[in-house]
């Protein structure tokens, strides 16, 4: 009984997450960082999320109806880690990045994120794409890419671009003024809507086929 109360006790401390596995995770990819330099630590990263969500079931849906219902619930492999809402039917929106209790966790231990997680997404962006903020973006962006890549509507393979990221402490990425045009219109957003929906929310980006 005292074994339970305990366990009850504990569970509620910490809620759905440990602090401890967050913070180490961290300072296990600083150590990445400090060995292999921002480049080494990309590959990381990428390859991280990629086998990610090459685990995953590949998923197929008849229209793209079918498609938004099981993102809302959270049951496709694409929202698994994180609440969303469309407020059009290819721009999805995260509320809350599912990154920010362990970045919360991690500042509240350890102090301002070192530098090399700022350094690899400035490598990201200008080796891959533009589009992250820190080390999270990276994880989060290549996670959604290639769990879009696993996923079909209609005998077509689901395509994932991003708009824009802002951290918990305000720092943010927008795409390229030469991209952002045409991604808010496959958004079918204007870049007034794009500014007040990021007011409140984390992250915004697109899921559409062609």
């Amino acid at each position: 009984m005292k074994e339970d109360l305990y366990d009850d006790q504990y569970k509620a401390k910490l809620g759905r997450h440990n602090p401890f596995v967050d913070v180490a995770a961290y300072l296990f990819l600083e150590d990445i960082g400090d060995k292999q330099g921002a480049a080494g630590m990309n590959n990381y990263l990428m390859s991280l999320a990629t086998s990610l969500a090459k685990s995953m079931p590949k998923e197929e849906y008849s229209s793209w109806d079918d498609f938004m219902e099981s993102l809302l619930k959270g049951e496709s492999i694409i929202s698994s880690f994180e609440d969303v809402h469309c407020p059009t039917e290819n721009c999805v929106v995260t509320e809350t990045c599912p990154f920010t209790e362990g970045w919360q966790e991690y500042t509240k231990r350890i102090g301002e994120f070192a530098d090399i997680h700022k350094e690899v997404a400035e490598y990201y962006n200008s080796t891959v794409k533009p589009g992250a903020v820190d080390s999270q973006c990276i994880i989060h962006q290549t996670f959604r890419k290639a769990a879009a890549e696993r996923i079909k509507v209609a005998g077509k393979t689901v395509k994932y671009a991003q708009i824009e990221a802002v951290t918990p402490n305000a720092d943010e990425k927008r795409a390229p003024n030469e991209w952002l045009p045409i991604l808010l219109d496959k958004a079918n957003v204007t870049e007034t809507e794009l500014n007040m929906t990021m007011r409140n929310n984390d992250c915004v980006w697109i899921l559409y086929t062609e």
